[in-house]
């Protein structure tokens, strides 16, 4: 553990150190690191890491030097959805749908494409500019995290309306209760 002042409150326990640490990485990182990061013996972090793995939280990177964690992609994206279910109306996810669509739509008139890979394609023409290039550049990232969003949003009407089907979760639009 590390000689410099925390910069985790005395309120955070150990294993909530770890899990923040190990779940936030974008790029697999081993246990020593891990522990590091999260002030924590290294074998404590081990016990804390090999418990997420097998709750489905982290996925396991073997490489020939140590073992390294990541956050499970398929466990993310779901906590992903499940949060949209909960925070929103299903009025409030068919608007932004519709927001989405619209914006891709401006896009698609704008530059004179019907999907994002014409967008992808419409880089290599000789008569753009290089900042005509990069704001393309721009909009493609901005289409790929709508489409994202977009699916991630279906997901959460469609879990809202099977929750409301099968009475999990009440009807009422105007509901703030959490999902089992």
């Amino acid at each position: 553990m590390t000689t410099e002042t925390s910069r985790w409150s005395e309120s955070t326990d150990t294993a909530a150190r770890v899990r923040h640490v190990a779940l936030t990485r974008t790029e697999p990182r081993t246990a020593e690191w891990i522990a590091k990061e999260a002030d924590v013996p290294r074998d404590t972090a081990v016990t804390y890491l090999n418990r997420m793995v097998e709750q489905g939280d982290l996925e396991v990177v073997e490489t020939d030097e140590e073992r390294s964690y990541k956050p499970d992609r398929v466990t993310q994206y779901l906590r992903e959805v499940r949060e949209l279910a909960e925070a929103h109306t299903l009025d409030e996810l068919t608007h932004e749908l519709d927001t989405i669509g619209e914006e891709i739509d401006t896009w698609k008139d704008t530059y004179e494409v019907e999907s994002l890979a014409e967008l992808r394609q419409s880089i290599g023409r000789d008569d753009l500019t290089g900042d005509k290039r990069r704001e393309r550049l721009e909009i493609i990232e901005e289409w790929e995290y709508n489409i994202e969003m977009r699916e991630s949003i279906q997901l959460a009407i469609s879990l809202k309306c099977s929750l409301t089907t099968l009475g999990i979760e009440s009807s009422s639009e105007e509901s703030s209760t959490k999902l089992p």
